[in-house]
């Protein structure tokens, strides 16, 4: 190399410890062999389990009970395509946003495991409420680095002639990352009685009147003294 170093970074991977909390040697004889796992469950499960099991940087006991998790989510996504949606959803649509920006974000750190949660929590949004071919096949691009078997065979089904991965990147857009709705509590003398779903940025007039409704009961027909009005998160009516 033309440098005195040839990396920038270094990142030290943990250990996968045997179940017994050992590390893996044939003289205890707790190695898993991971020939059997791929035979057994698949490549693409043993790859995202690993992923999933933890921390890049720490040392994690390996339990084969929990590759179900993996083996599952897997089949979840694979099931999604069984019937798409016509029209994009609004919290899918965000969500899968949300996973771009997180994924792409995650791999750059070597945060695998909080990358294949963050695009778990979108296949349930899908399940919920539908997903699109367009969205799916923006979803297979970024499950292709850690299920890449799958992703191939599902990409090729879509009808795309090329490799997964070759496709582009997909981009996230800024404005489609936050909910149009907050959930808002409300509060009587500063204990939460309620909350209420409210337009993101409702003026404190709008959202005074709207906690007024929602807390009626809890007022008994006496009108605060003082309201504290905190955008997008909480009002608190004060009566003394």
């Amino acid at each position: 190399v033309s440098s005195l170093e040839p990396f920038t970074r270094l990142i030290s991977v943990g250990l996968i410890m045997a179940e017994d909390g050992k590390k893996m040697s044939k003289r205890y004889g707790n190695v898993i062999n991971p020939d059997d796992i791929v035979e057994t469950y698949g490549a693409d499960t043993l790859r995202i389990y690993e992923m999933f099991m933890g921390p890049f940087t720490d040392a994690i006991a390996w339990k084969t009970a929990s590759l179900i998790g993996a083996r599952r989510f897997l089949e979840r996504v694979w099931r999604a395509q069984d019937a798409f949606a016509t029209e994009p959803n609004a919290e899918v649509e965000r969500t899968l946003h949300q996973t771009i920006k997180k994924v792409g974000e995650d791999i750059e750190h070597f945060k695998f495991n909080t990358a294949i949660s963050q695009m778990m929590i979108c296949v349930n949004a899908a399940e919920k409420n539908g997903i699109t071919k367009e969205q799916y096949q923006s979803f297979m691009t970024i499950l292709a680095p850690f299920a890449p078997h799958m992703a191939e065979e599902i990409w090729r089904e879509l009808g795309n002639r090329s490799s997964v991965h070759v496709a582009p990147w997909p981009t996230f857009d800024e404005s489609k990352l936050m909910a149009d709705t907050v959930t808002i509590a409300i509060q009587v003398n500063g204990k939460t009685r309620t909350e209420i779903a409210l337009p993101r940025d409702m003026g404190e007039a709008e959202a005074t009147k709207a906690a007024l409704e929602a807390a009626a009961k809890w007022l008994e027909g006496k009108v605060p003294k003082r309201v504290i009005f905190v955008p997008n998160r909480l009002i608190n009516l004060v009566l003394a």
